[in-house]
Order: C-alpha cells, then structure tokens, then sequence
C-alpha cells in the first residue's frame, strides 16, 4: 500500500470512527455553506433586483451578508476547536505510534478537504432545494407575486464554494498549528487541560454587576430618538461584557458562597452539583454566556423585526392616513400674501377628472409645532420621545382656510383662537412664548400625511392669514428647537378607485400643481398605496432578515449546546463512577446529574428572558421611530417569540440530555 492510500485509509476511518464530533460539524458546515448559497442565491437573482424596492432589499442582504459571513467563521471556528480538542489523544498516539508531524497534518489536510467538499457540495445542493421556499417567504413579506420558473445561481455557487474552501483551509491551518506546537504527551492529555479550579475574582464580578446594571439604566432610560442606535450599541457591549463576566467570575464567586454555607452545601445533590460546577466553571463560563448572548440575539432580533412587520398597517394609517397626500413647504414670509385660489383650482380640477368630489378633497396651510406642554406654556421644541406623555403636537390654521373647509366663519379678534384637544380647563395658553386665548371650540383638522403620531394634538384657528405668518417669527424654539414654517396641504380621498387610478390621480394633479406659487418651491406627493407597497417592502425585508439571521444564531446556540453536553458527558462519566464507588446509589448521582444540567443548561435562557425585558424600554422607543408605537402589540411579539424560543430551547435540551445521560452511564 502506498503512503498516499494508506493517507486516503486513515482519513476515511477518522472520519467515520469520531462521526459523534465529525459528522455535526459536517453538519454545521453544510448548513453554513446552504445559508451563504440562499443569501448569495438572492442577492444576485434578477427578479429581486430589478423589482420596485430593490435598494431596500438590497440593503438588507448585503447587511445580512456582512452579519452572516461573521457568524459562519464564528462557528465553524467554535465547532473545529471543539472537534480537534476532543482528537488530542488520537493524535498524540499516532506520533507515539511513529508518524511524524508531517504525517499527521497529511492526514488532517485530506480529512478537512473531504469534510469541505462533502459541506459544499450538501451545503449548495440544500440551499437549492430551499431557494424557491426562501424566495417565496420574502416576496410573500412584501405582499409580492411569486414568479413562475426555477432558477440555480451558478456565481452564488461558486462564490460559497470559494468562500467555505477559504474557511476549511484557515481552520486547517489553525489545527496545525495546534498539532504542531505541541508535543504527544500534551496531546495525549489536552482533552484534560483547563479544568483547575478557578479562584473568586471578586473585582470581575463586581464590573460584571456594574457593567450590566450600566446596560440596563441606558436602556430604561434613553429617551433621544436621535441619539437612541449609538446609546443602543452601547448598552449592547456592556450587557455582553457584563454576561461575560457574570457567567465568568460571578458564578464562581456565588458558587463559593454557596459552598461556605454547610446546611444547603454537605447534601449528596447539592455537594456533588455545587463543586462539580466550581472545579469546570472557567470551561462552562465562556459557553453558557455565548448562549445567553446567542438566546438574547434571537429573542430581539426576531421580536422587533416581526413587530415591525405586524405593525405595518399601523404605520400606515398613522403616517399616511389619506389616499392621496400633497405637502408644500412655505420658506419664506411671502406666504402672507399669496393666493392660492388659482392653484388649488387647478388640483381640483384634475381631481374632478377622476371622479373625485369636492367633499373628498380638502386643501389648507398648517403651522406645525411639536411642542412639551407644562403649567399653561407649550414649549415650540422637539419632543425626545414622541410616546412621552408630556409630547404634544400643535395644528395652526386661519380663519379662511376653516372656513372653506368646514362652512363656519369664525369671528376671531388678534390674540384669540378656536381650539379642538386642549388640556381640560385650559383657555389661556403660551405656544412658544407668544400668549393665546381660546375664544371657542373647533372642528378637528382633517389628517395630514408624512406626519408620525403624536400622544396629544391640539387643533388652533387663528384669525388671519397675516396672523398664521406672523407665528412663524414669533415662535421662539427652545431646547432642540427648529424654524417653523407654514405647510401647505391638499389631501384626497376618493371613493371606488383602484390604486393604480390613485398613482395616476396623483401624478396628475403633481403635473397640473407646475408652476407652483413663489412661495413654495416644491411639493411632495404620497399616495396611501405607493406608501404600502414602501413600507411592506422595508418591513419584509427587515423581518426577513431577522429570521434569516435568526436562524443562524439558533444554529450556533445548537452547536454550542451540543458540544457542551458532548464535552461534559465524559468529564463527568469519571467523577460520578467514583462517586457510586465511594457509596452514593444510582438515584443519587441520576438526581445529582439531572440537578447540575438543569442548572447549567437554563440558565442561560433565563438570562436572555432578564436581557430581553431589560432592552423593553428601549426597543420600544427604537421601533416606536419608525412609526410602531403600539406597545401592546409589541408585548405581545415578545412574549410569542420568548415562548417560541423556549420550546425549541427545552427540545435541544430533551435531546442533547439523552446523549450526555447515555456517556455517562457508558
């Protein structure tokens, strides 16, 4: 037999003889190289491209690439180092047995290629067979039609099959390195190293307490829609640092505690569970936080991203309440003396042309003004969190734009105002520092498109145009103030057309709306179902991603937890055989072992349960920015997906629990 056989010999038995290591990393690596050929297989698919909403799409996938891509190093690196850790001693005896290094990094070299190709090849022909499922989903999301046809990305296939080869060869390298460096005695033991007992570090769990207490009050307490992503991204590396150091030190440090209290710690279950944790909690550590972070990732990702999704149709009603939408903004002081009588004609009459009546269209000019109200005064500034029970937005309009809209001519003297939503009991009033008084109540404004909700609107008439112009210069901002200006807006909402008459009716009256008044040097038109189609093709994109990535963070919680099992079944196979030698009955370590696992293995997800309602507050605001605020709702996406999560979580566990049972009893 020639040497390169007897290498091809070797590989082959190896593989099969440690297939409970080799064949879920096979496994890993095909679902890794299946999830690069589905995101590949979408990004470069001429429909998706060249459809209405693409740049969203786009946008996602190359996000998603660039998270994906660290995941999949991520673990397959994880898995690799586990694989190799696990086959020191096999190693060690061959080097015993006279095989040179050389030899056995021929021998590594021809297993990682077969794993490789095995993963590509399973990997690309998976992703095949689900591409057309996935790509449903996505335009299922964004309420597209599923094109007829099958289609094989032959760039996406080979760019997984380039990028995974990359992947193999540099974990290749790094087992090389490992075997090389080291000589056969510390292979032959290095499935035994890393598990001295570690010493109470009491100023690592003291920063594991601040550091996630930090994460925590950031998260409660951020209201500044603005800066409320860079403050989330913060709170995110504080709440992983301190999990770090929590499951690290911390557990450690409460572990001791509970050993130095003898009435709970010399019991049989507690005694064996409690130093059993103590004596492997440096190894233990570091995988039950990378559970914890993994199990948090998808609970968010998952929870904000369907909310969103589900929330869409609010968001639409809030934003862009009428069926056609105009917006002029007025930029300068001349506004007081335009009329705009000629102008609103001629929309009217294009509106006419398309069936639509004079009650179904309504015009008028607004003064916009986001305001906190406190003791009679309304502040002109921007409110930090439009949710804040202080938030209010105030509607300005003057006498003759109500009056044409609703048939009432208020007789208004300078200073006096009709109001619709003021805090009860209130008639005198300051907005921005100028006084105002409520003479009268008023119908409520017609809703205006593009404008996100507010907690209260208040409607004012004043008693002239001049007057409604005059505000401008008065309002004084404060705080994050802005410049007011006066809008003009024109909002349609016809009875029986079709959406596509809709766009046209909009395209026309946005044609007939040139040359526009000097005042106003351009307009903005919406339409409630262009705005669907926006927003259900951001939205989907965003939950699809989540999923996608969703998917992929479960995939390495698996992993992890079933290595994790794998290892501490045959660390622990030894100590229980010596504890039945030394007089507990089988019921008493069966007790003991399930006890410790429990322990162990739902700790994490109770950790993620306490991240999740910690980042509440926070998330809500993130999503309430783009137009979700109803808090119920999101509530509830929580909930569902924690108990989504918990039961595939108690599954993992059901079956990586037998495996772990079955070692040790071996």
């Amino acid at each position: 037999m020639t040497k390169l056989a007897l290498y091809f010999r070797l590989a082959g038995q190896n593989l099969v003889k440690n297939r409970q290591y080799t064949f879920p990393f096979f496994l890993t690596g095909a679902g890794c190289a299946a999830m690069c050929y589905l995101m590949l297989f979408l990004t470069y698919n001429n429909g998706i491209t060249e459809m209405r909403g693409a740049a969203f799409v786009e946008l996602m996938l190359g996000l998603g690439s660039i998270i994906m891509g660290f995941l999949v190093v991520w673990i397959m690196a994880y898995a690799n180092g586990f694989v190799i850790r696990r086959r020191g001693r096999e190693l060690a005896l061959y080097n015993i047995l006279g095989m040179q290094k050389r030899n056995v990094a021929a021998v590594l070299g021809l297993e990682m290629l077969f794993l490789c190709a095995g993963c590509i090849v399973a990997g690309v022909a998976v992703g095949t067979l689900f591409s057309k499922l996935v790509l449903m989903v996505l335009l299922r999301l964004m309420t597209f039609e599923m094109p007829l046809g099958f289609y094989f990305s032959v760039e996406g296939a080979w760019q997984t099959a380039a990028a995974m080869g990359a992947l193999f060869f540099c974990l290749y390298l790094f087992d090389l390195r490992q075997v090389w460096k080291a000589n056969p005695i510390e292979l032959l033991h290095s499935d035994q190293m890393g598990e001295r007992q570690p010493k109470s570090n009491w100023l690592l769990a003291i920063l594991g307490v601040a550091a996630l207490g930090a994460g925590y009050y950031i998260a409660a307490t951020t209201t500044d829609v603005l800066f409320i992503i860079l403050y989330f991204f913060l709170a995110v590396a504080l709440v992983i640092a301190g999990t770090h150091f929590l499951f690290g030190a911390g557990s450690v440090v409460v572990l001791k505690l509970l050993r130095k209290n003898k009435s709970f710690y010399y019991q049989p279950r507690h005694f064996t569970a409690v130093s059993g944790m103590i004596y492997r909690m440096n190894q233990n550590a570091r995988g039950l936080a990378n559970i914890c972070i993994l199990a948090t990732t998808v609970l968010v990702s998952v929870a904000t991203t369907v909310c969103l999704y589900a929330g869409t149709g609010i968001t639409l009603d809030t934003m862009y309440p009428n069926a056609i939408g105009m917006n002029g903004v007025c930029l300068d002081d001349s506004y007081r003396d335009t009329d705009f009588t000629d102008w609103d004609n001629r929309l009217r009459q294009v509106a006419a042309d398309y069936g639509v009546s004079d009650d179904q269209f309504a015009s008028f000019a607004l003064l916009l003004v986001d305001t906190h109200y406190a003791n009679g005064a309304f502040a002109a500034d921007v409110p930090a969190d439009q949710n804040d029970p202080t938030a209010w937005s105030v509607r300005i309009m003057h006498a003759g734009d109500y009056a044409r809209l609703t048939g009432e001519q208020p007789s208004l003297a300078p200073g006096q105002v009709l109001a619709n939503g003021l805090p009860e009991g209130v008639t005198e009033f300051t907005l921005g520092g100028v006084p105002m008084t409520a003479a009268g109540s008023c119908q409520a404004f017609p809703a205006v498109n593009g404008q996100f909700g507010s907690s209260h609107t208040v409607c004012l008439v004043v008693d002239s145009q001049n007057t409604l112009a005059d505000l401008v210069e008065e309002i004084t901002p404060t705080g994050r103030g802005f410049v007011p200006s006066v809008r003009w807006f024109a909002v349609v909402n016809p009875v029986g057309l079709s959406d596509m008459q809709e766009q046209e009716c909009a395209a026309a009256m946005q044609a007939a709306a040139d040359p526009l008044p000097d005042c106003i040097p351009r307009v903005t038109f919406f339409t409630h179902s262009d705005m669907k189609f926006q927003l259900y093709s951001m939205n989907g994109s965003f939950v699809f991603l989540g999923i996608f990535l969703a998917v992929m963070f479960t995939l390495a919680t698996v992993l992890i937890i079933y290595y994790k099992q794998l290892s501490e079944g045959y660390e622990d196979r030894s100590r229980f055989l010596i504890l039945q030698q030394v007089g507990m009955s089988a019921a008493e370590v069966r007790s003991t072992i399930r006890s410790q696992v429990l322990m162990i293995f739902f700790l994490p997800l109770v950790m993620a349960a306490i991240h999740l309602a910690a980042a509440f507050p926070m998330l809500f605001r993130l999503i309430s920015a783009f137009g979700v605020a109803d808090q119920g709702l999101f509530v509830a996406c929580c909930l569902a997906t924690l108990a989504v999560f918990a039961v595939c979580y108690i599954l993992v566990y059901l079956l990586t629990a037998k495996k772990y049972y079955r070692i040790v009893k071996m």
